[in-house]
């Protein structure tokens, strides 16, 4: 019997026994099996009567240990035959241990160690045993060798005198663990089998996605370059702790820390290679990897390249989930989009659709037509706001509130809201004057509408046709209403008013009255636009115009106008303007229909077709209506209509009896 003492202080000796989880322990006794050329590694967990954990064997058909070797083996710390060889001996595999830490971390299990070693001399099988104790970690026993009748070599490590249970070395997450560790090494050498307490340690049965990326040159701070980085990420279709593996270039895992990325749904193993990491290994230097500046880049490198790979891996999710929405024939939308505008909404829905189905859990468990009715309940507030979105799947899917938050944030991030949200302002204007062109000038429509009731109602909720900058004032008021409410606007409201009055001393009628603010260093400067609207059949011809011109003559007569530093504009618009208007509207040096200017009354008067307005206003549109690639058609345009003014609309657009009017 022979003692062996290891060359190195006990305090040295004492941090190799501490291993982060009782199973890395376990795993780096089935290392030593492979590096000593087993094809078979077999785990068994040993139970007392009271079922607690009593012992832990290791138990292999590789080439053994011989008496040898077995001294230097056991007496050194490092500089074993390992750390200068890359291969094993038999089979030439890669070998994984080289400074002989993994017999030390057995006693982080348990108090007693005994090696049984089978190896091959001279033609027979010969037996040794080597065996250490907790309690004078760094002495180990040595038997002398003995012949067996035993055939085969190999070698069982049984760890005994555990003080207490360990509850993750039990059960699937322990094989699952141990799955992680070796895969790299299993998917390398597929002949080789491990066994754990009766379950084969099989990486492959699941795994889910296996991907490698190469991370380019990292340049260090001392402007060394690491050329050789890379990770493979392992997708689990098991429950999995999301673990980064240091590992070596071979893949041998040195070190083990959090992932650092999240990925909801999705259970995985990252494993980042390099002989780098080999380097800081022998160096001591993996227990301060977050402290290394230069080991920083590496770990920043290989996240953000899982980050990445996470983001297509979702996407390529989303892809899949919504193909089978549309098997099931619940997606709410049918075809290809027709428009960028349509196609955002889209991607909008289908980023909030698989958010709801990932937070619900009981979703696809629902019946189809309960999943169809929650996802038209989603396009419908996306469709009319984005913004609604929220209320819906607080009052009606019931989401716990952190995920209604996270999902109103996520809405409020995303550029595709405001997309949505600026397109639909411009379809929805598009439509309004492909419908306004029928309501103007289709035959039947034009016969039957009518002004007061049908189109001045219309037009007040739209008055961006006559100007963006404008903000309707007054509608279908007297002249007396329309200086009362300039004088507001001046902040004149204590000033008493009287009636405005025509040349005839009439009251006249104003249609709509639009205003703005102009911006200047004073506030009392406004812009008035008037616009005197008329029915399409009804010219304007010079009873027209002479209304128009009363108007405005009133104004400029009103001494309570005249000193106001207030531009006024009046507009008549028709269908058609007659000849002799249209002669007048077509002054030389002059823009096209203005009729009168009057520069100390600071007011000009403009005679306007309905085709004219509509084109400046569809000008302004032209950039956005290019880049939506959106085409307002008959059909929307006329749906908008009946959606919004139905009770205004002659029965040829309607569909129905309209409401009788007088012609203006």
């Amino acid at each position: 019997m022979k003692q062996i003492h290891v060359k190195v202080r006990s305090d040295h000796l004492e941090r190799q026994v501490s291993v982060a989880k009782p199973i890395l322990a376990v795993t780096e006794l089935v290392w030593n099996a492979l590096d000593a050329d087993a094809k078979k590694v077999r785990v068994e967990l040993g139970y007392n009567k009271m079922n607690g954990l009593q012992s832990i064997t290791v138990i292999d058909n590789g080439h053994g240990l011989s008496y040898a070797d077995a001294i230097p083996a056991f007496e050194n710390l490092g500089g074993s035959w390992k750390s200068s060889h890359a291969k094993s001996k038999g089979e030439g595999r890669l070998l994984h241990g080289k400074a002989g830490k993994g017999r030390f971390r057995a006693f982080f299990l348990g108090d007693q160690v005994t090696w049984k070693t089978f190896y091959e001399d001279k033609g027979s099988v010969q037996q040794l045993t080597i065996q250490g104790t907790r309690s004078k970690l760094g002495v180990f026993t040595l038997s002398e060798p003995v012949p067996t009748k035993r055939e085969r070599t190999g070698t069982e490590v049984k760890i005994s005198e555990i003080q207490r249970n360990f509850p993750s070395l039990e059960g699937p997450n322990a094989v699952q663990e141990m799955s992680g560790q070796l895969a790299l090494y299993l998917r390398k050498y597929p002949a080789v089998q491990v066994s754990y307490n009766g379950t084969v340690v099989d990486p492959s049965s699941v795994e889910d996605l296996v991907t490698d990326y190469p991370l380019g040159e990292i340049r260090l701070d001392n402007d060394r370059v690491i050329a050789d980085a890379q990770i493979t990420v392992i997708e689990w279709k098991t429950m999995a702790e999301r673990s980064l593996l240091l590992c070596d270039a071979d893949g041998f895992a040195l070190a083990e820390i959090p992932s650092g990325v999240q990925a909801p749904g999705f259970n995985f193993t990252v494993y980042l290679r390099s002989n780098y990491i080999r380097e800081l290994d022998q160096a001591g230097a993996l227990i301060f990897e977050e402290l290394d500046p230069n080991f920083r880049k590496l770990l920043d490198a290989a996240r953000n390249a899982v980050k990445d790979h996470f983001r297509r891996r979702k996407a390529e999710s989303a892809v899949n989930i919504v193909k089978e929405w549309k098997e099931q024939e619940i997606y709410p939308y049918e075809g290809e989009p027709r428009s960028l505008l349509e196609q955002a909404e889209r991607q909008v829905f289908d980023v909030v659709a698989l958010n709801v189905s990932e937070y619900l859990t009981d979703f696809d468990k629902t019946d189809a037509r309960s999943k169809r009715f929650s996802l038209r309940l989603l396009r419908q507030a996306i469709e009319e706001s984005p913004g609604a979105v929220q209320k819906i799947i607080q009052d009606v899917l019931d989401l716990p509130a952190d995920k209604r938050d996270d999902l109103a944030a996520l809405l409020k991030r995303t550029t595709l809201s405001a997309l949505i949200n600026a397109s639909k302002v411009v379809a929805d204007r598009l439509d309004f004057l492909r419908g306004l062109d029928i309501l103007l000038f289709d035959p039947q429509s034009k016969e039957q509408l009518l002004e007061r009731s049908q189109l001045h109602k219309i037009l007040e909720d739209h008055t961006w046709i006559f100007g963006e900058e404008f903000a309707l004032s007054v509608s279908d008021r007297s002249l007396k209403d329309v200086l009362k409410k300039h004088l507001h606007l001046l902040g004149r409201t204590e000033e008493p008013v009287e009636a405005v009055l025509r040349d005839d001393g009439t009251v006249g009628i104003v249609d709509l009255m639009l205003s703005r603010s102009i911006p200047q260093s004073r506030a009392d400067e406004r812009e008035h636009l008037i616009v005197e609207l008329k029915r399409p059949k009804k010219v304007i011809d010079s009873g027209v115009y002479d209304q128009i011109e009363s108007y405005a003559m009133a104004v400029a007569a009103d001494e309570r106008f005249r000193d106001t530093k207030t531009r006024w504009i009046f507009w008549a618009v028709s269908d058609d303007i007659a000849p002799n208007i249209r002669v007048r509207a077509r002054q030389p040096n002059k823009p096209e229909g203005l009729v009168l200017e009057v520069p100390d009354a600071h007011l000009t008067v403009w005679v306007k077709s309905w085709g004219q307005a509509l084109e400046s206003c569809r000008g302004r549109l032209e950039f956005f209506q290019r880049n939506l690639e959106y085409v307002a058609d008959d059909e929307s345009a006329i749906a908008l209509l009946r959606k919004l003014y139905s009770k205004y609309l002659p029965s040829a657009i309607s569909g129905a009896d309209s409401v009788a009017d007088k012609p203006a």
